[in-house]
């Protein structure tokens, strides 16, 4: 997966100094709309993953719970998000719609919360991650067998300490991507 971060960008919605219109796109309808959008999702008492799911069954994938998070952010594009805004205005009339006939209505609508839940956040204390620096500095591959010492010394899940490692590593990928990117 790649990730994109579009506040960098100055070709997204929200970051648009420019004129309010950019290829024919009112970008000043685009964000009044997306506002809106949010207000009216959260006065129905939907989450994003709700809308998300909604619109990928009927939609497809591209209207993910992540799809709907970055037009309420603007973190979008003008096209895209000229692309994703009649969508959403015809499945909010709907959803609006089946709240005014009874709750039961919408849930049968946009379905339920999916029932598996996220492990929660690891949070690591600080001589745990002073111990997991020092030793990425030596390593950044650790074998599975040194996660597994490391998980067992830490008494963390050998999984949390996998995962460490690898966004570890993408940070320092990322790191030096900026430094190459910024030095002229």
């Amino acid at each position: 997966m790649i990730c994109v971060d579009y506040l960098s960008l100055p070709d997204t919605v929200g970051n648009s100094t420019e004129s309010t219109t950019v290829d024919g796109i009112n970008l000043d309808e685009i964000k009044e709309f997306a506002r809106q959008f949010k207000i009216r999702r959260l006065s129905l008492g939907l989450t994003q993953t709700q809308v998300g799911q909604a619109l990928s069954a009927t939609e497809g994938p591209a209207y993910s719970q992540s799809a709907i998070c970055r037009f309420e952010k603007l973190d979008i594009t003008p096209k895209s998000a000229q692309k994703i805004k009649p969508v959403l205005e015809r499945w909010m009339m709907e959803a609006e719609e089946r709240y005014k006939n009874g709750v039961d209505n919408l849930t049968d609508f946009i379905g339920s919360e999916p029932s598996k839940k996220r492990k929660r956040r690891t949070s690591f204390t600080p001589q745990a991650l002073d111990v997991l620096n020092q030793y990425f500095e030596r390593n950044t591959h650790p074998s599975g067998a040194e996660m597994t010492d490391l998980s067992e010394k830490l008494n963390y899940d050998r999984e949390v300490i996998r995962v460490w490692f690898c966004n570890k590593r993408q940070a320092l990928k990322n790191t030096i991507k900026k430094l190459k990117h910024d030095t002229p």
